[in-house]
């Protein structure tokens, strides 16, 4: 009885040392270009992934915009998880009277875990696992 569980337990770690066979055709790295609404403001979000697992956006609303870049891990639950590693800006300017004012650091955003479903191979649907919103992002290149 032990040595067929052992059996059973050595081929599954075999088997999940094996790349998965979707990796072969990785369908996140391109350029991606998502639009939305946020707070009445009409915002974009252009993000890169690449092959090796990272990524960088810009998001802008307005005349605003920010910036970050990390990594990226998908996982086989059809789930893919941000990690910022660098981002932009990382201050702002507070008045104090009106006249003048300091510089304080602004947070790090905090990177975030999503579903996602692509609906063609060159559309991207993300839902935040944490807060709920869904961004379509469509394939630039």
């Amino acid at each position: 009885m032990l040595r067929p569980a052992l059996i059973f337990t050595a081929a599954l770690f075999a088997l999940s040392a094996m790349p998965l066979a979707s990796s072969a055709q990785d369908p996140f790295p391109g350029t991606w270009h998502g639009a939305a609404a946020v707070n009445g403001m009409s915002c974009t979000f252009d993000r890169v992934m690449t092959t090796t697992g990272t990524y960088s956006e810009t998001e802008r609303c307005g005349s605003l915009a920010t910036g970050q870049s990390g990594t990226y891990h998908v996982f086989p639950n059809h789930t893919v998880s941000f990690v910022v590693t660098n981002y932009s800006p990382t201050r702002r300017y507070v008045l104090d009277n009106g006249y003048s004012g300091h510089y304080e650091p602004n947070a790090k955003p905090p990177g975030g875990t999503f579903r996602y479903t692509f609906t063609t191979p060159d559309t991207l649907v993300f839902r935040d696992v944490n807060y709920g919103g869904t961004l379509t992002y469509r394939r630039l290149r």
